[in-house]
């Protein structure tokens, strides 16, 4: 079988990891290329569309494992949804969109019965601040479409973060979001693949920084989740349509809290756990398309279908 890895054009902080990627996927596949996403065309006309990389069409590999994340989720779920069917890969199309999204992926979340923040989400400034005591004190202000990190603040009480509403500098349209703060030691990221939390992870601010967040400083340590956190992290990850995702999550006094899925996990994780998800979660695509060509996905997804429609109408 051959797989494509739709990836970016510039990966140097983590060609390490991707070399170790690409390396496991050898083992079990005929083919493997990287393809980076910058480079890929939808060509339309004469009555049909072609997902392109050079001369070669995406539809003629086996499987492709989508490595893309917030800045491309838009233009990797038109691919995908033009292969959906075609071929392989682990994560539905509108995953990405969801992922995308923090307020979407928070709603979808929410409306699955998964605990979540309480967040509060407008584009006014003005709203923000009237609002800003509804989420409790402390809390966390985040603008959206950052990453990393940025634009993250924590806010002692609601006048600190008006003032610091006030210093946002945001787009037309762009989202403001007011989330409940949650006292922990810091976020917890559960590597999903299928139906099991793989690996985890604890993110540990920096001092004095409350962000956990690897790029803006943060380290992991390693942790052991209990069934609970692994049971919501498996159905997170479910219900926004993912078979491969990072979910992180806070443990705070009132129980482990949802804060987001992350579509493009970082394998960095590996190297704190020990655990080879490389090996994984190559040896799950390539378990998963087969299923996928022996028309056992689609048996499974009537199923369910049969199973789902008795339990509405009965």
């Amino acid at each position: 079988m051959k797989i494509c890895v739709l990836s970016y054009e510039s990966i140097k902080q983590s060609k390490e990891l991707y070399v170790q990627l690409l390396e496991e996927l050898k083992k079990r596949f005929s083919s493997v290329l990287m393809v980076p996403i910058e480079k890929v065309t939808i060509n339309i006309g004469e009555g049909s569309t072609r997902v392109m990389y050079r001369d070669k069409e995406l539809e003629d590999f086996d499987v492709i494992l989508p490595r893309i994340g917030p800045s491309y989720a838009h233009y990797g779920y038109l691919i995908l949804k033009l292969l959906e069917g075609k071929v392989y890969f682990p994560n539905k199309p509108e995953s990405y969109l969801i992922a995308r999204d923090k307020v979407y992926n928070l709603m979808v979340l929410a409306s699955h019965g998964i605990p979540v923040p309480k967040t509060i989400a407008t584009v006014s400034k003005q709203i923000a601040k009237n609002l800003s005591s509804e989420v409790g004190e402390p809390l966390i202000v985040k603008a959206e479409g950052r990453s990393g990190g940025k634009g993250v603040i924590f806010a002692k009480d609601a006048k600190s973060a008006n003032t610091m509403i006030d210093a946002f500098s945001i787009s037309k349209g762009e989202k403001i979001l007011l989330e409940e703060f949650i006292e922990a030691k810091g976020d917890i990221r559960l590597f999903v693949i299928g139906d099991k939390v793989h690996a985890a992870a604890m993110r540990v601010a920096s001092e004095k920084d409350i962000r956990s967040n690897i790029h803006a400083g943060g380290r992991y340590v390693p942790y052991e989740p209990d069934r609970k956190m692994k049971n919501i992290a498996v159905k997170a990850a479910k219900v926004i349509g993912a078979d491969i995702c990072g979910v992180d999550i806070m443990a705070g006094e009132d129980g482990p809290k949802v804060l987001e899925c992350n579509m493009n996990p970082g394998f960095m994780i590996t190297k704190v756990t020990g655990v080879n998800l490389f090996k994984r979660v190559a040896d799950y695509l390539y378990d998963e398309a087969k299923r996928f060509y022996s028309g056992e996905n689609i048996l499974t997804e009537f199923v369910a279908d049969v199973i789902k429609y008795f339990r509405d109408h009965l």
